[in-house]
């Protein structure tokens, strides 16, 4: 019996896809990992950002309450947002290999990433419009077969 195969193109296809949910995985894992930090007032507050949490941590060494209230609001604030810029530094990072950068270096480009999933979903279209061709022809194959099977109690062709 012969083996069923798409072709060389769908296996290519289907190797690049399961390359590419990979690396997707890969880059949501790094962002759920991912912790920005921050910290003011000469390291006497420190915060950290998560994906999961916002802010999830926020540390007051016990002389950053000596400052005043107007200063420790602004030490702290400043803390949060440094933290919170880490946090986002190091998502951009982890999606600049799937969803390269502005041709300034600022940012993802969101033409190149769409571009980049179109090219994904046309190749997965045209992959699915091939497989439902070939199955078409299997199937008429296995029709064509069993039409003129001719076994043991067949009454022949129909």
């Amino acid at each position: 019996m012969a083996e069923f195969s798409l072709g060389p193109d769908f296996e290519r296809f289907q190797r690049d896809m399961q390359q590419q949910i990979g690396d997707f995985s890969k880059m949501q894992e790094t962002i759920q990992a991912a912790v920005g930090r921050g910290e003011a007032a000469e390291g006497r507050i420190v915060a950290e950002f998560t994906s999961e949490g916002g802010l999830t941590k926020l540390e007051l060494d016990p002389r950053a309450m000596r400052l005043s209230s107007a200063e420790l609001s602004e030490e702290i604030r400043t803390a949060v947002n440094a933290a919170a810029q880490d946090f986002q530094t190091k998502v951009k990072e982890a999606g600049s290999a799937l969803f390269p950068a502005k041709d300034d270096g600022k940012g993802m480009d969101p033409a190149k990433a769409l571009a980049s999933l179109d090219k994904i979903a046309n190749g997965f279209a045209g992959q699915m419009r091939t497989l439902a061709h070939e199955l078409g022809v299997q199937q008429q194959r296995a029709k064509e077969a069993m039409d003129n099977y001719k076994g043991p109690g067949s009454p022949g062709p129909r």
